[in-house]
């Protein structure tokens, strides 16, 4: 699922990044999602910053 956000990329600051639903929707509308920076794609974790080289749940391969 893509959803829009206006976050920005924890490595270069852009804001054009893809986001993925990564887990169910909670009870009060939160939901984990993973973003994808289209600018240097680096592809990391909405809230806890991680940085991931491949990705499962979203399918992402760094290479």
């Amino acid at each position: 699922m893509k959803i829009g956000c206006s976050c920005h990329c924890i490595k270069c600051r852009s804001i054009d990044l893809e986001a993925n639903r990564v887990g169910e929707i909670e009870k009060d509308g939160y939901f984990d999602m993973h973003h994808t920076c289209k600018q240097c794609n680096t592809h990391f974790d909405h809230l806890d910053g991680e940085i991931f080289l491949d990705c499962e749940k979203c399918g992402y391969c760094s290479s």
